[in-house]
């Protein structure tokens, strides 16, 4: 395939656009370019994919104009997005600090963030949604923290947009069953947690290359949980910098369809990464109990009368263990490589034995009954 085509700003119309993307129908890349000569490489590399959120751009970009601290550029791709996002960002957002490249085609979060991560030139990449605004001293305090600790990578502190004083939770443990157990910020400082959210994740770009990036076979939810966990095997460490603020939105590009593929990606790529990256008495245990609250939750959706989501769980399922090739493949390798056993990580808080699917299952009964 031809390598993709790269123009200047000022030479390159919308009569340029058109013939580009019939020269090179998979991938068309705009950047712009503001001299000749490279500038040096920043510390951090924002990797910004967006879609159908034209309407953040102004806020969002905005707020990244002119943060406090160490060097940054910022990436930005319009990710196949229906809506005009690489014109719009080129038109505004005329500074030698942003990137933009657009894609004729989505290719969800995480092929997004692969795609720029390709192209980023800072020491550490941060993963960034475009439905958010952040604080001016954001990349600043989260540089400090990561510098104080030493750590390989560190999330920020995100906050619901609605309730910008509330911070919300930093990072989460893992039971054997496939649940979450969110942690408050006390632990999160205690030790540094293996499991944070993506938005505002920032982790050295040698080791993002070295783990393989995202998974691109997620697409969507649960990815981040998958590259923290492939990380703590490796032993390398993912903290969390309390005061680095991002206000988020959520969702923001998500639409109603009849179809709620959010909900299928979660389920889905959460067995998928227990496939890929539990140990063989975690998986044994996994599997069995896993299956069972899906199935409760399957039921309980269908006594409420939540169809669409009962449809979505067994659809995630279904096309799970359907495609269970997919994280078999990927298994071997991370499982060979791996420095810390589970055995670790249970000593460590990462993984936790409280049998908590048994109060979500009475929960959902109680629930069910009510509103019958």
């Amino acid at each position: 395939m031809p390598s993709p085509s790269t123009c200047r700003k000022s030479k390159l119309g919308r009569s340029s656009l058109t013939i580009l993307f019939s020269l090179f129908p998979q991938e068309v890349i705009f950047k712009i370019v503001n001299n000749s000569s490279p500038a040096p490489a920043p510390k951090y590399s924002i990797l910004m994919p967006s879609f159908r959120s034209l309407r953040f751009l102004e806020e969002c970009l905005g707020s990244l104009l002119n943060l406090a601290g160490p060097s940054y550029e910022v990436l930005f791709l319009d990710n196949g997005s229906p809506e005009p996002e690489a014109d719009w960002v080129e038109k505004n957002m005329v500074d030698p600090k942003f990137r933009v490249f657009k894609l004729p085609d989505t290719r969800f979060f995480t092929g997004g963030v692969n795609f720029l991560a390709e192209h980023a030139r800072g020491e550490f990449v941060v993963l960034f949604n475009s439905d958010t605004r952040v604080d001016a001293n954001w990349l600043q305090v989260l540089d400090a923290y990561l510098q104080a600790t030493g750590y390989e990578g560190a999330n920020s502190d995100v906050r619901e947009m609605s309730h910008p004083e509330k911070s919300a939770d930093e990072s989460f443990s893992l039971d054997p069953f496939g649940l979450t157990h969110f942690l408050p910020m006390q632990a999160s400082n205690s030790i540094p947690p293996l499991f944070v959210r993506g938005l505002g994740l920032a982790m050295k770009r040698t080791l993002f290359n070295e783990l393989g990036k995202l998974d691109d076979d997620f697409k969507m939810y649960f990815e981040e949980i998958d590259l923290c966990w492939r990380a703590g095997l490796q032993n390398y460490r993912i903290g969390y910098a309390p005061g680095a603020i991002i206000y988020h939105v959520g969702q923001g590009s998500s639409t109603k369809s009849f179809f709620l593929w959010n909900r299928f990606r979660g389920r889905r790529n959460r067995i998928w990464a227990f496939l890929k990256n539990a140990g063989p008495l975690l998986l044994a245990v996994f599997i069995p109990f896993h299956l069972l609250i899906c199935l409760f939750s399957i039921l309980g959706n269908l006594l409420i009368g939540r169809f669409k989501n009962s449809a979505a769980e067994v659809a995630a399922v279904t096309a799970a263990f359907y495609n269970i090739r997919i994280p078999l493949s990927k298994r071997g390798k991370i499982q060979k490589e791996r420095k810390i056993p589970d055995a670790e990580l249970v000593r460590r808080g990462f993984i936790v034995l409280r049998i908590k699917f048994l109060h979500r299952i009475l929960d959902s009964i109680f629930q069910a009954r009510n509103r019958a």
